[in-house]
């Protein structure tokens, strides 16, 4: 029986459990589907039949409800012929295996450590592929597979040289695998394609027999329409620069080339427009054959700005997607030269104007060793370009995308010389963009001093940064805060004596640095980086950090109030705990600002967290932990940021209330009054006793139970147990005392009532098809039900239950274990399942479940 709330069946352990017997069922290949169960956590399945020599197999895998597995097809010696990964809710396929002895063959499901279930495992007998004669060049052919696994050939004769296109036109089968096959069965062009979908130009090496392979995907068969076409030679035109060629491809699969002569060092741009193809690719090869460019074409299409090598016969291909036809115009020109404006740092902005496709534009400047630049690129209208700065030697220093802006930071010139700042628009864009060079002045300093007046950090020019220094000392307590920042975007380093950067962080408007205690002495500075072009000013104050505030209490004496005054203290509070004693912790009406402004921790006498900080700002719960040492302990309270406050802090010791009681025996009365207690009720068991324990009136609000054997291990979970639950039947592994544990959520307190029961066997009765009907009764909560009767394979049967359950699930299963129908919880007077169709002879099986603590009647009968 299934709880409605959360259930967690964990069982004796994930090592007993791994240990389990593998299930086994029979199967026959070409048979009907068999189902699988594991009912142990990692349980393994096996379904074994008997092949023959040169039988084919295809395993279906279907309602899977075991979790992730690898499942393997193997022979008797215990070779895998075929694997693959499955999970829940997915259908898995083993594509055909072909059986080389007569003999035993097996399917293994292992399944993970934590699953169990079931699945549904079907073999099928594959019959011979297809074979069917074709012409190249002939009307499409239609084949149709009519079995799982089984595929489809067309089989034709072929010259060397000749070059193919292949067309699938039409199907019902969805995906397939396509592969164009030589005599020897290597694959010349294909793949997984879903219908229609068309296999490109493949050239055959030899004369000889061929073969289109056609093969669905999974078990799915029908029907595939497929024609293969001879390509004609790729249509070619001869052209000259800026002479506009016209090319014109009539088949599928044919592709067209234009060539032209140009002269080493030309820069051209290849151009196609008035195209009648929607997608392909374009390419531009030099005179040996090598590739210059190449890119996608939709539509109209460029290569530009390609700079030539070699002087000699280039060549243009265009290469249309799929079986696409038409015409298109190829036209190659020669890119005028770069455009190259002289400016001065510092001085006034120029606007470089691009008019022709493949032309670059540049200023350059004169810059000496040492020298700190930037530049501010705005206004551009060249829809994607890339802005870059070289020195005169020709290395890239920086460069950035520039469409409409961009801005290239400051840089300290390497060398004493001509500079270049190029603008390359990408394709055959044009159009125009401004551009200032900056003559980036030193960074201004300032001093800062810790626990004094605030300074600001002014920053005038686009690349320039501004800095802060502040004498310390070792073991300094710092704390930095920066407001009132007017940047649109910034960071700010802190950085040590040695040029180390401590931490960095965003600081656009205001941002603090918690330096915490300093390492070394010496001047440290405070580093503010305006982001791309940003110019403005921030104001930085460093702050003396004294040592954190400290309150002591002992757990259970009551609350006591940390505060902070400075920003970067902390508010702890230490008391001493013994070894194994058991602590929680509620804070509340803190005054730090919001739930994230400040956290809170508790560190054990070492130092290390017990507990891991948690979100604090205003109030927090540290639920019950153990001191696993003797000695202080510590709550940090730490705010963030720069903020500062008060906080109420009860810190507690824990004993949790304990109760007996008997499985079947009176309902016991529960109560918690600490924060971060539990409740546990303690009763006997015996191996094999069935358990629930169902949970009323309780006054928690939230809280969890979890049941629990002997050796401590989770038998089941139920969440929500604020106000009631249930956990259902569990049956006990071993003989001893088993606990029911009540877990009230965060620092809730409360009182609620426990009922444990002891649960007898389902409820059982048997009815006959067209006969009375018979009725159960479920008499204690976590009980099921079943109702069998006898049936034959191919039988249709209604089986109608008139319920007095509340809400129940009902399944109907066959002979063979296979679901035939069911229902989720449901609470109608009357269920109808059916009419069904009987999967195999013998005894039927319709299970009850009521849901939570259900009990009552029901009568079934079968028609």
């Amino acid at each position: 029986m299934l709880a409605a709330a959360m259930l967690v069946l964990i069982g004796m352990g994930a090592k007993a459990a791994s240990a389990a017997t593998a299930v086994e069922v029979t199967a026959k290949l070409g048979g009907d589907p068999v189902t699988v169960r594991t009912v142990d956590p990692g349980q393994d399945a096996i379904v074994s039949f008997q092949g023959r020599a040169g039988q084919r197999a295809l395993v279906e895998i279907t309602e899977i409800q075991l979790g992730s597995m690898w499942v393997y097809l193997r022979d008797a010696s215990g070779t895998t012929l075929r694997q693959i990964s499955c999970s829940d809710d997915l259908d898995c396929v083993l594509d055909t295996a072909g059986l080389a002895e007569t003999g035993r063959y097996s399917v293994y499901l292992d399944i993970s450590p934590a699953s169990f279930g079931l699945a549904t495992v079907r073999l099928h007998d594959v019959p011979p592929d297809l074979d069917a004669a074709y012409t190249i060049g002939a009307p499409a052919t239609t084949v149709t597979t009519e079995a799982p696994g089984q595929d489809a050939r067309l089989v034709f004769r072929g010259r060397a040289g000749q070059r193919l296109f292949t067309r699938i036109s039409a199907g019902t089968v969805g995906s397939i695998t396509a592969y164009l096959l030589d005599a020897k069965g290597a694959p010349l062009g294909g793949g997984i394609c879903d219908v229609p979908c068309d296999l490109d130009t493949a050239t055959l090496p030899a004369d000889g027999e061929y073969r289109l392979l056609l093969s669905p995907s999974g078990v799915r068969t029908g029907s595939l329409t497929a024609q293969i076409l001879d390509v004609p030679a790729d249509a070619e035109a001869v052209t000259g620069i800026g002479r506009p060629a016209p090319v014109t491809i009539a088949a599928p699969g044919q592709n067209a080339r234009v060539l032209f002569d140009a002269n080493a060092g030309d820069r051209v741009t290849v151009a196609v427009t008035d195209s009648g193809f929607t997608t392909g690719r374009i390419s531009l090869f030099g005179p040996k054959g090598e590739t210059l460019a190449t890119g996608d074409c939709t539509r109209d299409c460029a290569l530009t700005g390609v700079s030539l090598a070699a002087t000699g016969t280039h060549t243009v291909l265009l290469d249309p997607a799929g079986a696409q036809t038409g015409t298109a115009v190829v036209t190659i020109t020669v890119s005028a030269p770069d455009l190259l404006v002289g400016v001065e740092p510092g001085g006034d902005p120029v606007t470089l104007t691009i008019t022709e496709a493949g032309q670059n534009g540049a200023v350059v400047f004169t810059g000496t060793a040492g020298q700190h630049v930037s530049a501010v690129l705005t206004k551009g209208s060249l829809g994607k370009a890339t802005a870059s700065l070289r020195a005169p030697n020709g290395t890239m220093l920086t460069s950035a995308s520039c469409a409409v802006s961009c801005f290239l930071d400051g840089r300290s010139l390497p060398a004493t010389g001509r500079y270049t700042l190029h603008v390359d628009p990408d394709g055959a864009n044009t159009g125009a963009i401004t551009v200032r060079v900056h003559d980036v002045p030193a960074d201004p300093v300032v001093i800062a001093v810790r626990g004094g007046e605030a300074v600001t950090l002014t920053t005038t020019t686009p690349g320039q940064n501004a800095f802060a220094d502040v004498a310390a000392a070792r073991g300094d307590r710092t704390f930095i805060q920066l407001t009132g920042g007017t940047f649109g975007g910034a960071s700010a380093y802190l950085r040590d004596p040695s040029g180390t950067d401590l931490m960095v962080t965003q600081c656009a408007t205001g941002c603090v640095l918690d330096a915490g205690t300093l390492a070394s002495d010496g001047v440290h500075r405070i580093v503010l980086d305006p982001h791309g072009a940003e110019t403005g000013g921030i104001t930085v104050k460093v702050h003396a950090v004294p040592a954190d505030s400290v309150v002591r209490t002992t757990p259970g004496r009551g609350p006591v109030t940390a505060a902070t005054s400075t920003p970067g203290q902390a508010a702890t509070v230490v008391f001493d705990a013994a070894a194994g004693q058991r602590l929680s912790a509620r804070l509340g009406g803190g005054t730090f600002g919001t739930a994230g402004s400040a956290s809170a921790g508790l560190r054990r006498p070492d130092g290390t967290w017990l507990v891991s900080p948690m979100l604090c700002g205003t109030s927090c719960f540290l639920d019950t932990v153990t001191a696993d040492a003797a000695g202080t302990y510590t709550l940090v309270v730490d705010p963030a940021g720069g903020a500062v406050g008060s906080i109420t802090a009860d810190v507690f010791d824990v004993v949790d209330a304990t109760y007996d009681a008997v499985a079947g025996g009176d309902a016991v009365g529960i109560r918690t009054g600490t924060p971060g207690q539990n409740a546990v009720v303690s009763f006997r068991g015996g191996q094999g006793v069935r358990v629930s324990a169902r949970l009323t009136g309780g006054t928690f609000g939230s809280a969890s139970l979890v049941l629990r054997g002997p050796d401590g291990l989770t038998l089941a979970t139920v969440g929500s147990c604020g106000t009631t639950c249930f956990a259902d039947a569990v049956s006990l592994p071993a003989a001893g005392v088993y606990t029911v544990l009540i877990n009230p959520g965060a620092a809730a307190v409360g009182a609620a009532t426990v009922q444990l029961y002891e649960v007898p066997p389902d409820a059982a009765a048997s009815v006959t098809i067209g006969g009375g009907p018979a009725t159960v009764s479920v008499k204690v909560p976590g009980q099921n039900a079943g109702v069998t009767f006898e049936g034959t394979a191919g039988q249709t049967v209604t089986v109608v239950i008139e319920a007095g359950l509340g809400s129940t699930a009902y399944q109907l299963r066959g002979a063979d274990g296979a679901l035939l129908a069911g229902r989720s919880a449901t609470s109608a007077a009357t269920v109808t399942l059916g009419p069904v169709t009987l999967t195999a002879s013998g005894t039927q099986t319709l299970t009850l479940n009521p849901a939570t603590h259900a009990v009552g009647s029901a009568t079934v009968t079968a028609t």
